[in-house]
């Protein structure tokens, strides 16, 4: 989980210029977006509110008033984004895996992980989990 949180850090500060924090507080419903680490049996499951995809939208689209499918589009683009910086922070240290494309699941409850790591950036809050999958 520790390259999952450090890769979350670095896609947020490189593509928006603004620091994320670890939050206690974890979000349960959202929207949701799932993209598997192939080879290791985890898939991940990144969770948004509105607040934080707005955000992201302003500052990395340019959108000041988003779509609910621009919205649902940057909750793909943040699991391609955080994943796969983690597989390339993991191939630097000589392990490998593969990632899937990412799936929007829709505005649901979580429910069914192994882990957990919470974030916030100002009224946004992000929470990223994971599911050993056999």
């Amino acid at each position: 989980m520790d390259i999952i949180h450090n890769s979350f850090f670095d896609v947020v500060q490189k593509s928006i210029s603004k620091t994320p924090h670890d939050s206690i507080m974890p979000l349960k419903r959202g929207y949701l977006s799932r993209i598997s680490m192939v080879g290791t049996h985890n898939d991940v499951f990144l969770l948004f509110n509105k607040a934080f995809l707005r955000i992201f939208c302003v500052e990395f689209l340019g959108e000041e008033n988003p779509s609910e499918q621009a919205l649902e589009d940057m909750a793909k683009e943040l699991a391609n984004l955080v994943v796969g910086r983690a597989k390339v922070m993991t191939q630097e240290l000589g392990k490998h895996f593969n990632i899937s494309t990412p799936e929007y699941l829709g505005h649901r409850l979580i429910k069914n992980y192994d882990h957990g790591l919470h974030f916030r950036l100002k009224q946004g809050r992000c929470s990223i989990y994971m599911r050993r999958v056999h």
